[in-house]
């Protein structure tokens, strides 16, 4: 039961994302809203450790949002890659960092948006459509709330009524036939 419990705490956040839509800001992506070179100091790979080394702290790990803030944005996909596979996570945000010239934050939403849906998000980019996956807005946060709650709420009396045997509509005071059947023993098969 505890695993079941489990699977629907994991299930419930990417299917209220699924209500959620893109932020689009601007048709077309354009070389000049990316920061200055001068200005910023990308990572660079070091081929000895063949690996993406920051070379200043706003470049870390610290530098960025929480895993929290990944599962607020995209969802348990990326939120789970950042707690497993967090070297593999930090490096595929050190080299989006390199390759685009972007901030950290910038790179972390671009990588989480993959994470959750790797064919939309190259969609958008092919198209030249730049979407804003950094902000968090209240109503989205809010949104997704309610539906995680509603949906757990339907799983959980799902999970209860499979234990104990008692019918899913009872709480709505609706019966079934196989629910009669089975108070009144009239059952032709054994429910």
């Amino acid at each position: 039961m505890m695993n079941l419990m489990a699977l629907l705490l994991l299930i419930a956040p990417t299917v209220t994302l699924a209500f959620s839509s893109p932020r689009f800001t601007s048709p077309l992506v354009k070389s000049s809203e990316r920061l200055p070179l001068a200005l910023f100091m990308a990572p660079r790979f070091d081929a000895k450790e063949n690996k993406w080394v920051v070379t200043s702290p706003e470049e870390g790990p610290d530098a960025g949002y929480g895993i929290w803030g990944s599962l607020l944005r995209q969802g348990p996909s990326p939120f789970f890659n950042r707690v497993f596979k967090a070297e593999e996570y930090d490096q595929a945000v050190l080299k989006f960092m390199a390759g685009d010239n972007v901030d950290r934050n910038t790179a972390q939403a671009e990588m989480d948006a993959y994470l959750r849906n790797p064919n939309d998000w190259a969609y958008y980019r092919m198209e030249g459509v730049k979407v804003d996956y950094l902000t968090l807005r209240t109503k989205d946060i809010a949104l997704t709330l309610v539906w995680s709650i509603l949906i757990l709420t339907l799983a959980g009396r799902g999970v209860y009524c499979l234990e104990t045997g008692e019918n899913f509509w009872a709480i709505l005071g609706l019966s079934s036939k196989a629910a009669e059947c089975a108070q009144y023993n009239t059952c032709l098969i054994d429910v």
